[in-house]
């Protein structure tokens, strides 16, 4: 128990250590990460908007707990949980898959947690601001715990903690089905049943959604592994690096530290190849393979078909993340390699604490200036009451990305989406280097062929964010300013706004799908406590008989 519960601290320690940055007041805000003072929750939230539902239901678990905790809370939260959940899960499973009566030694247990927490792939997908996909990392080891113990309501939670993103569900639903598969059939078919629900969310706004379902295959290049160091793309994922921007790729990756940090997982793979399950394995086999697909011979050939024709194949296009489950799966077998050494137990669980750090120790310097918060200027606060409704409101620059003064050292994710309580037209197409890919949203390419059409298109305001660059195709001298303050300025579209189209069906649709995985994840939560509670009750009674 001592053991297990130091073990646990280091983890704790070592999440306090990465987000030491969120320490400060303000709301994180940082490349794709945005948390604001109040998100909305309307029907973009839920993927009703001209969008794809990337970020669902993402958004709309936000804005909720932004109403109950505040922002600023919610943003903290959304980074510790899932950093909290990997470490801790991952001693739980090294903890499970060990043969009795084997125990967990505090040298494994150091070992696993850590380098679950302080490793590549965590740091750069952090300082890249996709911290919805740690969410999924998190809940994986007590999805797998969960499934091969056949506890139902710990697997629906654990399932649906991976689910807030398209990506994350995906995922989720595989490691479910392999690692869950039986030969009866009713089991597999309730599984099989259990990993399509959990898509529902964002797949039926994509069915249902007038956004193109394919995307322009030059993003497979673009988002495809990097190799961080000479050797390869391949060797950078051996790694457990490899992610497509250079920008958020700790300086440490591209010299001596990145080799050893491959060798190092290999030497895991060998030393554990025998004490993980193969069904395991073959999850960590695939994601590694997908991870690399678009840099073999013929891979990338094969991704761009894919995401050019296929309807959701642009789901692949950033190849590293499929390296999630193999992230975690390697370093458990490392800890169950470690943990069958009994010799120098202190010199064990020191070097296994250290080594995570030893080969990563930028890692807080990677994560420093796209973690620190930001305030927001004050004119967002005037020109959100002004634009609530129905009416869109058209942001410019018109640029997905942008750099700001009051954020500075960062590129970021137009945060106006997430201020406004109105759907937001904001460019879709994604520049990366010199080359701006196509864009998904029809309203989008609508705006740019007659960008002073603006009535006739539904927009009925248009917001001027100051400080930032990119191209401004509407002649502003047309419209009516409003405001113009710190920050922001708001224009009045003239004239009679046509009205939105009505797609109720589509809304019923959507909602209702939600409200049947909400159901699910509260029975399965009221039964987890339920269960938790007659164990607490039971085991002092247990406890006496037994003495």
């Amino acid at each position: 128990m001592l053991a297990r519960r130091s073990a646990e601290l280091f983890v704790l320690l070592l999440t306090g250590w990465l987000l030491w940055p969120q320490r400060l007041a303000g709301y994180g805000l940082g490349h794709d990460m945005v948390f604001t003072p109040d998100q909305p929750l309307n029907a973009g939230s839920v993927g009703l908007g001209s969008t794809p539902p990337r970020a669902v239901p993402l958004d709309a678990l936000v804005a909720l707990a932004g109403k109950a905790l505040g922002g600023e809370v919610t943003g903290r939260l959304a980074l510790v949980i899932p950093l909290l959940a990997a470490g801790w899960g991952a001693q739980r499973l090294l903890a499970h898959l060990l043969p009795e009566p084997q125990s967990a030694r505090l040298p494994a247990l150091l070992l696993v947690g850590g380098a679950v927490v302080w490793n590549p792939f965590v740091i750069e997908r952090l300082a890249l601001g996709q911290w919805a996909l740690l969410w999924c990392y998190g809940a994986l080891p007590w999805l797998v715990v969960a499934v091969r113990r056949r506890s139902r309501a710990a697997t629906v939670l654990a399932l649906a903690a991976a689910a807030i993103t398209p990506t994350g569900a995906v995922i989720a639903a595989a490691v479910l089905l392999v690692t869950g598969w039986r030969r009866r059939l009713r089991e597999s078919l309730a599984l099989t049943a259990l990993a399509v629900l959990v898509q529902l969310p964002w797949l039926l706004p994509a069915l249902t959604s007038g956004a193109s379902a394919t995307s322009d295959p030059r993003a497979v290049a673009a988002f495809a592994a990097r190799a961080e160091r000479p050797g390869g793309a391949v060797g950078s994922l051996l790694g457990l690096g490899g992610i497509w921007s250079a920008d958020v790729t700790p300086a440490s990756r591209a010299g001596v530290l990145g080799y050893l940090t491959a060798l190092a997982v290999v030497l895991a793979v060998v030393a554990g190849r025998r004490l993980v399950p193969v069904r395991l394995w073959a999850l960590a086999g695939a994601g590694f393979v997908l991870a690399a697909l678009a840099t073999m011979p013929g891979g990338g050939g094969a991704l761009r078909w894919a995401v050019a024709h296929l309807p959701g194949a642009g789901l692949l296009r950033d190849g590293q993340k499929w390296l999630l489950p193999a992230v975690l799966i390697v370093i458990v077998a490392a800890g169950l390699a470690l943990n069958r050494l009994r010799a120098q137990p202190v010199l064990l669980a020191t070097l296994a604490a250290v080594l995570p750090l030893l080969l990563l120790p930028d890692g807080p310097a990677t994560l420093r200036v796209p973690l620190s918060p930001v305030h927001y200027p004050a004119g967002w606060t005037q020109v959100a009451r002004q634009v609530q409704g129905s009416r869109t409101v058209l942001v410019l620059p018109f640029s997905s990305y942008r750099s700001f003064a009051w954020a500075p050292g960062r590129t970021v994710l137009d945060p106006a989406p997430r201020l406004l309580d109105a759907p937001v037209l904001v460019d879709d197409r994604l520049a990366v280097g010199q080359e701006l890919l196509r864009g998904e949203d029809p309203q989008v390419s609508a705006y740019l062929r007659h960008p002073d059409r603006l009535a006739g298109q539904g927009i009925g305001w248009v917001v001027v964010e100051q400080g930032t660059p990119g191209p401004v195709p509407t002649d502003l001298g047309q419209l009516t300013e409003v405001y113009a303050g710190p920050g922001v300025q708001l224009y009045r579209v003239p004239g009679p706004i046509a009205a939105p189209g009505s797609r109720a069906g589509r809304a019923v649709l959507v909602i209702g799908a939600d409200l049947l995985v909400l159901l699910l994840v509260i029975v399965a939560a009221v039964q987890k406590a339920v269960q938790r509670a007659a164990a607490l009750l039971h085991s002092p009674v247990t406890s006496a008989g037994e003495s």
